[in-house]
């Protein structure tokens, strides 16, 4: 039993479904070919850069299902097969790297610089479960969580260009929890059987200005649904 927190799944699926307005994500491929029976495969991103998320993973052409045929062991840049892979078969992982990351499961600070925004981070605010039958029955747990979205002011540099218009501030914070929600909504396939059972709890929100980082902040919350959540079987 391997451990997996939901804010992993999540902050794949936001870096794979929302692009960068700073262009600092760019997408590269490994290839390996299988020992017998292989299930770890080490991801090895380019000098100077980290890896971010996992775009698809392919065994002999065939396209693998995320969180179904493998999970992703963020911390070692690895991707984990539940099955073994058979002896010379070849895996083709694509993935986003960068210099730097910009969706975290952790808040801004004070001491960040302006060229590390736009940021967003995860937050669990609750997590109630609910037992599916007796004592040997699996918990379903329904996690409410919180999307927090970061931006500087203009004055700082903070303005792009998406699809021929421009964007700052306040209305690039907009802009870009709009862009989660949609996420959410169109592609939730993406999670299961991780997750499932997207249900929004209220469209995005303002919150007030940030004086200590300067930085406008909106809020976008929603619930989701998991079985064994914090591990993988």
């Amino acid at each position: 039993m391997a451990y997996l927190s939901p804010k992993t799944i999540i902050t794949d699926f936001l870096r794979n479904n929302i692009t960068d307005p700073r262009g600092r994500i760019t997408s590269t491929s490994d290839t390996f070919v299988a020992t017998a029976s292989q299930t770890s495969f080490t991801l090895t991103p380019t000098t100077g850069k980290k890896f971010s998320h996992v775009v698809s993973v392919t065994v002999e052409g065939v396209a693998k299902t995320k969180w179904k045929d493998y999970y992703i062991d963020q911390k070692n840049q690895k991707v984990i097969f539940f099955t073994g892979i058979t002896l010379a078969e070849t895996v083709v992982v694509t993935f986003g790297e960068g210099a730097a990351n910009w969706i975290f499961p952790d808040k801004p600070n004070e001491k960040l610089e302006p060229e590390s925004f736009p940021r967003m981070n995860i937050l669990i605010v609750g997590m109630p479960g609910n037992r599916l039958g007796n004592y040997e029955a699996p918990v379903e747990a329904t996690p409410r969580v919180q999307i927090d979205i970061w931006c500087k002011e203009k004055q700082n540099g903070q303005i792009f260009t998406i699809d021929g218009s421009n964007y700052t501030g306040e209305d690039l914070a907009e802009y870009l929890s709009w862009q989660v929600t949609a996420a959410f909504e169109n592609s939730e396939s993406e999670l299961f059987p991780a997750l499932y059972g997207y249900d929004p709890v209220g469209m995005p929100n303002d919150m007030p200005f940030v004086e200590e980082i300067q930085c406008h902040h909106k809020v976008v919350e929603f619930l989701l649904r998991g079985m064994d959540i914090g591990r993988i079987t």
